[in-house]
């Protein structure tokens, strides 16, 4: 409400403006750092509870992805915090400079294609509940299995759905030819509250994320390694 961007390095700014900001922002530092080389090892020994070998390789190339996801998140927290971030480097600027390379459109149309795919395989994941599979449901008590069941379906569900949007936004910025409309989740969490019922929507995905969020805390506590 206050008119300032909703995407990642907003958020890292805000942070590091508050009292005690540095501090948590050096946290989020070594969190986004160390999941990254977590990521990265698994692309390069794990998935070894996968006995397919063609679904084993799709494994380690996703993790090797998720791997450089979090070491951008990062970089960009260590920028904030150090101070030497600058406003370069955002989907925006990203997807401009695609447009101008030959088949550019092609690219990012492409690219937003993959996004909506990504974004259907998160929800399905938390429909489907397929997460469980990574997690020591025995270690559980009934009712925190149930609590965190419920939380990643919820969280998946909402991620898919954010994705979902920013997919349509990038596929909208190819056809147009104009990279502002694919700014990422600032430009699709605007789009959302701008629309029918936007608020509420807005709310929703609010918090679905932070259920997700919540359920990645108890990932962490109960996942199988």
């Amino acid at each position: 409400g206050g008119g300032g961007k909703a995407d990642q390095k907003g958020a890292l700014q805000t942070i590091a403006s508050k009292s005690g900001g540095s501090l948590v922002l050096w946290l989020m530092v070594i969190g986004f750092a160390a999941y990254a080389l977590w990521r990265f090892s698994e692309a390069a020994w794990g998935r070894r509870d996968e006995t397919d070998e063609k679904k084993r390789t799709i494994k380690r190339i996703g993790s090797l992805l998720n791997g450089l996801v979090y070491a951008f998140f990062a970089v960009l927290a260590y920028r904030t915090v150090t101070g030497t971030s600058s406003s370069s480097g955002n989907s925006s600027d990203i997807t401009a400079k695609a447009l101008k390379m030959s088949g550019g459109e092609l690219i990012v149309g492409i690219a937003g294609v993959l996004v909506i795919g990504i974004a259907v395989a998160l929800a399905l994941r938390g429909y489907k509940t397929d997460f469980e599979k990574h997690l020591n449901t025995s270690q559980m008590s009934p009712t925190m299995f149930k609590a965190v069941r419920r939380l990643g379906q919820v969280g998946y569900i909402a991620r898919g759905g954010v994705l979902l949007m920013i997919g349509i936004l990038v596929i909208t910025a190819a056809t147009d030819n104009q990279p502002g409309k694919a700014a990422g989740f600032d430009v699709a969490l605007k789009t959302m509250a701008d629309g029918p019922l936007g608020q509420f929507l807005l709310v929703l995905a609010a918090l679905g994320l932070i259920c997700f969020g919540i359920y990645c805390v108890a990932e962490a506590r109960y996942r199988r390694l």
